[in-house]
């Protein structure tokens, strides 16, 4: 029988309890004796601001404005673009793929459409798909320095932007991805490009002109810097595994739990407890409460879903943390289980807390 055991980050379905007595539950609530209080609503993990698109010939550049809502980063987004004509049918259907670089942060993702000869687009309709997650790095990648852009227009035809892009770190940055998207007066996205500088060498800066597709005279363009993927912002000493995850992204955290939990590692799990927590339960009583109760068996499957929850309160407290809804899949006795768990954002790091109930049979 499965027992209750922890919420915040580790809610949730229930595992088991220091304690307490045999408990099942599905539910993604703390103990309901106690609700954890949440002052700012749910959200996607990704939103579309908006999108455009601009024509020369027969390429078209479709791009989109989409806003990484997470506090982490290194999910998989995809933009599906639709390039409609002026009645209103489907031209032409491409996909980008790329991933969210920074947090809290703009993305511009974009990408070049090939019409047949003679074709006009007159509107694009772009969906947004972001998986929380992928194959990319789930470390920031800072926000360069851009200079103001010039637009110009090209030796070889059409229009070409053109700035300098620095890097402020005591590294050289390789493998970084420029996206431009290019505006009207009204703000309306009249198309861009994309640039891929192999290097950016450690406290300098290099100069970019990148040939832009766009429809008519835009007013502006803007860009946005990231990276494929590979590209390391800063040195220094590499951290150990678990804090690497821990501040890379919520599901690594949750996942480096659970494995904690299966090993009955209870004095590493007491590290990344919310500090609040750690106030009124000290990690020899954390310990010894585990001890004494026996815990299933517990193997990570798979990741579910992510989801930013909002601001809650601290069971057993009343400290407030922002948190994250990790969902996942979990083996035990056999058994393929869905579990939840909020994982709590606090001093850079990601961190778990105790039920209620687990505070109320620990303490």
């Amino acid at each position: 029988m499965l027992r209750s055991l922890f919420t915040a980050t580790v809610v949730v379905l229930a595992l088991a309890s220091c304690g307490g007595g045999e408990k099942t539950s599905e539910s993604d609530t703390s103990d309901p004796k106690v609700p954890a209080a949440q002052t700012t609503p749910p959200k996607e993990l990704g939103a579309l601001v908006k999108s455009g698109f601009g024509q020369r010939d027969e390429y078209v550049w479709v791009t989109a404005i989409v806003h990484n809502n997470s506090t982490y980063v290194g999910q998989t987004v995809t933009v599906n673009f639709n390039v409609l004509d002026d009645k209103g049918s489907v031209l032409k259907s491409e996909a980008q793929v790329e991933s969210f670089s920074q947090p809290d942060a703009d993305h511009i993702i974009g990408t070049q459409v090939s019409l047949e000869p003679g074709m006009k687009a007159a509107k694009v309709e772009a969906t947004l798909d972001v998986e929380a997650n992928g194959t990319f790095s789930d470390k920031p990648f800072p926000a360069l320095p851009v200079s103001k852009v010039v637009i110009k227009k090209s030796e070889y035809g059409g229009q070409e932007a053109s700035f300098e892009v620095s890097n402020p770190t005591s590294q050289p940055l390789k493998d970084l991805r420029l996206a431009i998207a290019c505006a009207d007066a009204a703000g309306n996205l009249v198309g861009g490009g994309s640039e891929f500088p192999e290097l950016v060498p450690a406290n300098g800066k290099v100069r970019v002109d990148s040939n832009i597709i766009v429809s008519g005279n835009p007013a502006s363009c803007s860009v946005y810097t990231g990276s494929l993927g590979e590209s390391e912002p800063s040195a220094g000493a590499s951290p150990s595994p678990t804090a690497a995850a821990v501040s890379g992204s919520a599901e690594s955290a949750f996942k480096i739990w659970v494995d904690q939990f299966s090993k009955k590692d209870w004095k590493a799990q007491y590290v990344t407890l919310v500090s609040a927590q750690q106030k009124i339960i000290s990690e020899k009583e954390y310990v010894a409460c585990r001890n004494s109760e026996q815990v299933p068996d517990l193997k990570w499957s798979k990741l579910l879903s992510v989801t930013d929850v909002g601001t809650i309160t601290i069971p057993g407290t009343s400290a407030k943390l922002p948190a994250t809804k990790v969902s996942a899949q979990v083996t035990t006795s056999g058994m393929q289980v869905p579990v939840d768990a909020r994982m709590l954002s606090e001093d850079g790091l990601w961190k778990w807390s105790m039920t209620q109930e687990n505070v109320d049979n620990c303490a």
